[in-house]
């Protein structure tokens, strides 16, 4: 089994589509008929905004977004207090004859505000 890591603590995005989320970003190796799992962890995000705020999270493989992701919206439209909203996503992404690059990519919801302010990780177990 092999494991590759990637960790960043200080990141925030307004972006209104999938944007690769800073030093989230690890290659695969080649391989055939082989999986590895790819784990998005963003233990302590939150997001800011007038509308219902929130955030998606997604996997990007050489630039292209996997049509799975994980989500977040607060439950009041002007939350008063913007509470922590735990976020993992899991995926698997079947190894090529050629190196591949994953990155973790996020977006916010209805105008909001993503910000990480600790550790989050990517991470891919072969």
């Amino acid at each position: 089994m092999a494991v590759y890591f990637a960790q960043t603590s200080a990141a925030q995005t307004n972006a209104d589509k999938p944007t690769p989320i800073p030093d989230l970003v690890i290659q695969l190796p080649e391989g055939a008929d082989v999986n590895a799992l790819i784990i998005v962890n963003l233990p302590n995000p939150y997001a800011t905004g007038q509308n219902y705020p929130g955030a998606v999270i997604g996997i990007a493989v050489d630039g292209n977004v996997l049509p799975i992701y994980a989500s977040f919206t607060y439950s009041n439209k002007v939350p008063e207090s913007t509470g922590r909203m735990p976020t993992t996503l899991v995926a698997a992404v079947l190894l090529t004859l050629k190196q591949q690059t994953v990155e973790a990519v996020w977006q916010g919801v209805r105008g909001s505000t993503v910000i990480i302010d600790s550790p989050a990780t990517l991470s891919a177990i072969i």
